[in-house]
C-alpha cells in the first residue's frame, strides 16, 4: 500500500520544512509521490515534491482537488504547508488504512511553547483532534492532516470548491451522509504553525468559520440545526451583543469536556476572544442573509 501526499500552498514561508519532515518520515519507501499545488518563494526547495503552479491564487479545496487528480496511489493523504509532520505521521494513516479504515483524521500536537495567539487558534479550532484524546469516530475531520480511499474521494467528487474555509467539515458530512465512518488517530501527528500570530488574526479566522457554519447548519439537517438560523435570524443582533458571555460559556464546557486542556488555562481568555468572534460571524451572516431577503 503506498500513498499520495497532496499539499496546497499560497507562499508558505516553511514549505521546505514541511517536505522535508515528510522526507524523513520511517515509511518513506510508501510514499509514492508529494504533490504541491497552489503558488511558492521561487527560492524555495522543495525537492523531491513536485509543484503544480496555479495561474492564481487558488483555495485550498481547489488546490487539492487538483492534486488528488493528479494523483496515482489509492491512498491520498493531505497536508497543509503550514504541517510539521511527525516522523511516523504516514506508517500511523496507513496502518489504520491497513486496518480497513477507509477515512482517517489525524491529530495535531500542542506546542505549550508556541506562540499565545496560535496556541489558542489551535486549542479552540481543532479540540477534538488534539493528540492526548483516545482513538475514536469524529463527527469531522480536518483537512490538514487526512487520509482518504481514492475511490471514495472521487465518488464524493472531492472538496466542495464553493468553500474558502469550511470545505472539510462539508466532506465529513457529506461523507457520514454515505454511511462512512470517520476515524481519529491520535498517533498520526503534526505540529501546526498558521500564520495567527495576533488577536486581529485569530478573530478573522474565528469569524469566518461562525460565517460558514450558518450555510452548513442549513445545507446539512443532520448536524440537527437546519432550522436554527432562521429561528435566530430576527435575533443576529442580540445574538452579536451576547457573544462573549455565550463564548465564556462554550469555552469553560469545553474545559470540562476535554481535561487535557486544562493544562492550558492561561489560554482561556484567548479562547473566548476568539470563540466571541465566532459569533460575531454567525450573526453577521444572519444579518447579511435577513437584508437580502428584504431585497
Amino acid at each position: 500500500m503506498t500513498v499520495s501526499i497532496i499539499i496546497p500552498t499560497l507562499h508558505s514561508p516553511i514549505i521546505g520544512n514541511v517536505i522535508r519532515a515528510l522526507s524523513q518520515q520511517i515509511e518513506r519507501a510508501t510514499i509514492s509521490e508529494i504533490i504541491v499545488v497552489g503558488l511558492i518563494d521561487p527560492s524555495a526547495d522543495i525537492a523531491p515534491a513536485r509543484l503544480v503552479t496555479t495561474p492564481r491564487s487558488a483555495s485550498a479545496a481547489t488546490a487539492r482537488n487538483i492534486g488528488a487528480r493528479l494523483a496515482t496511489s489509492d491512498i491520498l493523504l493531505f497536508i497543509d504547508s503550514d504541517c510539521i509532520a511527525h516522523p511516523q505521521l504516514v506508517a500511523s494513516h496507513l496502518a489504520r488504512h491497513r486496518d480497513g479504515h477507509k477515512v482517517v483524521g489525524g491529530s495535531i500536537a500542542i506546542e505549550p511553547n508556541d506562540n499565545y495567539w496560535r496556541l489558542c487558534d489551535n486549542l479552540l479550532s481543532f479540540t477534538p483532534s488534539l493528540a492526548t484524546l483516545p482513538a475514536g469516530e469524529r463527527p469531522y475531520l480536518p483537512s490538514f492532516n487526512f487520509s482518504i480511499s481514492r475511490d471514495i474521494f472521487t465518488a464524493m467528487g472531492g472538496f466542495d470548491e464553493q468553500f474558502r474555509i469550511g470545505e472539510d467539515v462539508d466532506l465529513s458530512l457529506r461523507l457520514r451522509a454515505h454511511g462512512h465512518r470517520l476515524l481519529f488517530a491520535p498517533e498520526a501527528q503534526v505540529s501546526h504553525y498558521p500564520a495567527r500570530e495576533s488577536a486581529s488574526a485569530v478573530a478573522r479566522h474565528l469569524r469566518s468559520f461562525g460565517r460558514v457554519q450558518v450555510i452548513l447548519h442549513q445545507r446539512y439537517q443532520s448536524l440537527g440545526r437546519g432550522n436554527l438560523p432562521k429561528r435566530l435570524r430576527s435575533w443576529a443582533g442580540l445574538l452579536k451583543a451576547i457573544a462573549p458571555c455565550l463564548a465564556l460559556i462554550d469555552t469553560v464546557h469545553l474545559y470540562y469536556r476535554y481535561p487535557p486542556l486544562r493544562r492550558y488555562w492561561h489560554c482561556l481568555p484567548g479562547m473566548v476572544w476568539g470563540k466571541s468572534a465566532w459569533y460575531w460571524g454567525y450573526s453577521e451572516m444572519l444579518l447579511i442573509q435577513a437584508g437580502n431577503k428584504h431585497l
